[in-house]
């Protein structure tokens, strides 16, 4: 039998140069590029038509030298309050919306009779650092324009006044019965750079 790295050799692309992730607790998290500290979400946040912050999904970050690609993903529990709750959601880097991170989310419902729809939420781009020009709302950042904290987050807003929703919520966490008490969960986020 020959040597492990015969058959299982090193990468040599795409390595991960670091993992900052952690639960939305306002705990510090120390990677190589520094430390950071996750937003400290303390309950649900109801969504109406405007345009809000989704709590827990902000961070300003600075990729490490060499960096190629940075991987955003932000974890969250969303439920309908009214209606289908539909919403849209977007991926925000540097004040700037990314088209191909856009997404909607709709449940279901009959008439004015709302079915309850939960879900988790996964908020996922990849940035690409290795253009030869920055476009912000395609995800593309040349690398020398990433040299400082950039601000990363998510914005969200219900399609109308009929169909509100909620983020963090757990309503039916027990799978029985709906639960006026029951806790809300908090988001985690997670950013990967790679070479």
């Amino acid at each position: 039998m020959g040597n492990l790295t015969d058959l299982f050799p090193a990468a040599t692309s795409n390595n991960i140069l670091e993992v900052l992730t952690g639960t939305c607790d306002g705990r510090s998290v120390t990677v190589d590029s520094g430390t950071y500290t996750l937003p400290n979400v303390t309950g649900v946040q109801n969504i109406s038509t405007s345009v809000v912050d989704v709590t827990g999904s902000s961070i300003d970050y600075v990729p490490p030298e060499g960096t190629k690609y940075v991987s955003y993903k932000f974890t969250t529990k969303y439920e309908a309050s009214y209606r289908g709750g539909i919403i849209g959601i977007n991926v925000v880097y540097d004040g700037t919306t990314v088209t191909q991170a856009a997404r909607g989310f709709a449940g279901n419902y009959t008439g004015t009779v709302s079915h309850d729809s939960e879900t988790t939420i996964n908020m996922e781009f990849i940035f690409d650092l290795t253009v030869s020009t920055t476009d912000k709302s395609a995800g593309q950042i040349l690398a020398s324009d990433w040299t400082t904290a950039k601000t990363l987050k998510c914005t969200a807003r219900c399609y109308s006044s009929v169909y509100y929703g909620r983020f963090h919520g757990n309503t039916y966490f027990d799978g029985t019965s709906a639960s006026s008490t029951a806790p809300y969960v908090k988001p985690q986020l997670t950013i990967t750079a790679y070479s």
